[in-house]
């Protein structure tokens, strides 16, 4: 979704005289990227603002995991023509996986007007591009700053691409096969960011359990950023269901700043369609693993993403992704409608929009019920909550917790939840 940065002021002994304006698609590994870019350009004296009138530079990070991402995509690139005309001065900038997919000559065939296109594959050398058009980077430092989510939240990248081979995702051709970080790298930039007020650090890559960098694995990782001081919580994702060790579940059941609150994507509750989407696991399997993670950590949250429609899908195939929603007891669920792709005709809807549409809001209406009832469960227990605010703040199992006054923004309280409200939990400071 568009998303434009917030505004910034930067240094506060030197006031920037120019702007950038970023437009993020797509998922927290996009945000991610656009908080790094969004780094490069304040280096470079640059503020970030949301008034696209007062921009020096606009940077497009696109999405192309689903087709209408990448056309929202190129939508938007279409639109900034006006920006470009108004100020011809500007700096256009196209990134991210649809800018890899469509590759820079194309782009910049359709849209003249676009100065520079680094795709995701590319993406860590968007400061190549950046000297390119603005010359040189300043020898400066700048503090990292939240710009997506909470001031007590950020996001530390620990692995790019993905060596699987789903038969529904574009991710690994244009992003690439699995290249994992070092675990050298991943601690700085979690201090660094630690250092700049986060209180939560969230871990991302495709398949980020995974993660294996020389003999450092995926739990020995988590005990090396969980030991950093000053943290208070440590999150990840998204996990692929076939990478969870017995090391982990161990360390999860130990580990209390490790959040009760895992997103495991399960896609189907259909064996017939999971083997077709070549995830690796049956229905079956994934309900063992959700078991064994929820014995080591009792009260575990754990929410999930499901695709309707996918080629084939029969109504018995529906069936059983509607009863996944209860069995696998899902606090929450994304849920997406499949989407054929233009250039894989072979993988068309077999159902009509109409019928995808009246899948989607099934499931969608069961996600809700099953929900509410988990929500209010919750009634009567006490939450590890961290404040962003006196009033508000996020349980361990990503619940969210409102009460009336107590919290203190940037710490951890335990809240007793006395009440439901919509997808809240209401509740006291103890």
């Amino acid at each position: 979704m568009q998303k434009p940065e917030k505004p910034q002021n930067g240094d506060p002994r030197s006031r920037p005289n120019k702007a950038v304006f970023i437009i993020t698609f797509g998922c927290q590994m996009n945000e991610a990227d656009s908080e790094d870019i969004a780094a490069s350009f304040r280096r470079r004296g640059y503020m970030l603002t949301e008034d696209i009138k007062k921009a020096d530079a606009v940077v497009v990070n696109t999405c192309t995991v689903r087709q209408r991402a990448e056309d929202k995509a190129i939508s938007q690139i279409g639109r900034l023509r006006k920006w470009k005309l108004a100020k011809p001065e500007g700096k256009l900038f196209v990134v991210g996986c649809a800018a890899q997919k469509l590759g820079g000559k194309n782009l910049k065939g359709r849209f003249p007007f676009v100065d520079e296109v680094v795709g995701a594959k590319a993406i860590e050398s968007f400061e190549d591009a950046l000297v390119t058009q603005l010359g040189p980077t300043p020898e400066t430092e700048t503090a990292h700053q939240n710009l997506f989510r909470s001031p007590q939240t950020a996001y530390v990248t620990i692995m790019r691409g993905c060596s699987l081979k789903c038969s529904y995702c574009i991710v690994p051709a244009v992003r690439g096969p699995a290249v994992f970080l070092s675990p050298a790298a991943v601690l700085k930039d979690a201090a660094d960011k630690i250092a700049a007020g986060a209180k939560e650090i969230v871990l991302l890559g495709q398949t980020v359990n995974s993660y294996k960098h020389g003999q450092t694995t995926f739990s020995e990782l988590l005990k090396e950023v969980l030991a950093l001081p000053g943290l208070e919580r440590l999150r990840f994702m998204s996990p692929h269901p076939l990478y969870f060790e017995d090391d982990f579940t161990a360390l999860l059941g130990r580990e209390r700043k490790l959040a009760r609150y895992i997103h495991l994507p399960v896609q189907s509750g259909s064996d017939r369609l999971l083997k077709l989407m070549r995830r690796g696991y049956t229905r079956s399997q994934y309900l063992a693993l959700l078991s064994r993670l929820r014995a080591a950590a009792p009260g575990l949250a754990v929410s999930t993403d499901f695709i309707v429609g996918y080629p084939g899908e029969t109504e018995e195939d529906f069936q059983d992704t509607l009863s996944m929603v209860k069995e696998g007891r899902f606090t929450m669920a994304y849920c997406f409608k499949y989407s054929p792709r233009s250039d894989r005709p072979e993988m068309a809807a077999t159902l009509s929009e109409p019928g995808i549409e009246a899948r989607l809001e099934k499931l969608l209406e069961a996600v809700k019920i099953n929900s509410r009832v988990i929500l209010n469960e919750r009634i009567g227990k006490i939450e590890e909550v961290l404040f962003e605010t006196e009033t508000y703040g996020r349980a361990s199992g990503n619940f969210a917790v409102r009460v009336k006054a107590g919290g203190e923004p940037g710490k951890v309280a335990r809240v007793l939840a006395t009440g439901a409200e919509k997808n809240s939990l209401m509740g006291k400071v103890l």
